[in-house]
Parts: C-alpha cells; sequence; structure tokens
C-alpha cells in the first residue's frame, strides 16, 4: 500500500507540472541509453523479456487504472496503435495488479501487448528511466533498442504521432 501511495502522490506532483495542456514534460535523451534488461510477465503467465521485442520502433507506456492522466491518454494510443500498427510495437506495463489492469484494458479497449510490472514496481519504474515514480511515463525506442524520447505526464495523440514519426524516418 506504500508503494502505491508514493506513486500516487508522485502522479499528483506531475499533475501540478504538467497539467498546463500538454507542457513539455518530453525530453530527448541526450547520451545513448539503451532499454533495460527486463523481464516481465504478460496477463496470460508468460514472461517477456523487453529486449526481445526490439526491431520495430515502440512506445512503452508506464500506467495504472488509478491514474486519471493514463485513462486520457490511452484512447489516443489505441487509435495510433490501429494505425501504425505494422510499424510501431506498442506495449504497456500495467503497475496494478492483474485484475485491476484487466478493468483498465477492457475499459479502453487496449488491444496491444501489455505486461505487469508485478509486486515491485518501483524496481520497474527505476529500471526504465522514471527515478521519480510518476505516471504515465512513455519510452519511446528505436528498432536497435535505443531509448530515443522519455515522456512524464499526458502524451497527447498528436504529439506521440509526432515523436513516432520522427524515428520512422530515420529508419524506413
Amino acid at each position: 500500500m506504500e508503494i502505491l501511495q508514493r506513486i500516487f502522490n508522485a502522479v499528483l506532483i506531475a499533475a501540478l507540472f504538467c497539467s498546463i495542456p500538454e507542457q513539455s514534460c518530453a525530453k530527448a535523451v541526450a547520451k545513448t541509453t539503451f532499454l533495460p534488461q527486463i523481464v516481465l510477465t504478460n496477463l496470460s503467465g508468460r514472461k517477456v523479456d523487453l529486449n526481445n521485442l526490439k526491431g520495430k520502433v515502440m512506445v512503452v507506456n508506464l500506467w495504472a487504472n488509478w491514474c486519471p492522466f493514463c485513462h486520457e491518454e490511452t484512447p489516443g494510443f489505441v487509435r495510433l496503435h490501429q494505425n501504425l500498427g505494422s510499424k510501431v510495437r506498442f506495449v504497456g506495463i500495467a503497475l496494478d495488479g492483474k485484475r485491476s489492469a484487466e478493468k483498465f484494458i477492457d475499459k479502453e479497449h487496449v488491444k496491444y501487448l501489455t505486461l505487469l510490472a508485478g509486486a515491485h514496481p518501483s524496481k520497474v519504474l527505476s529500471a526504465i528511466g522514471d527515478r521519480n515514480e510518476m505516471l504515465p511515463y512513455t519510452l519511446i525506442v528505436d528498432p536497435d533498442g535505443r531509448i530515443v524520447e522519455r515522456h512524464l505526464g499526458f502524451f497527447s495523440a498528436s504529439k506521440l504521432a509526432m515523436a513516432i514519426n520522427r524515428v520512422i524516418r530515420k529508419y524506413p
């Protein structure tokens, strides 16, 4: 419960900094940073290594069912996944338990791969690079596994599409 409270408090702080419509909380990654070696479980209980998903531009979005900004941005992610699915791999990482994650997925009509952060979501957030443990948190990863952009807070579909297209142009 303490972890969830810390994450909730972090979301509130993020809301203060990111509540102005699309105030830039995105950061281009200055140094070369690669997707970390993380193995998580999908909703079927199968282990998935994030690094085995390389090969396409990838959007990795960390979210939780209790996060209002996560709910707000997900319909745009779902639409982009439908439109770009053959070019871009979308991966959601739920910080909730399986049942709560399934409710979110059902409500938001998520059809892309969702992984569960498991019993220690703060370790996953830290490994991914979300050191402040705030949500939502999104990475854009090139086909070689390099993290090319990090975004804290609500990510509009239009801004996400522009960020994705910048990477796709480099990897036709």
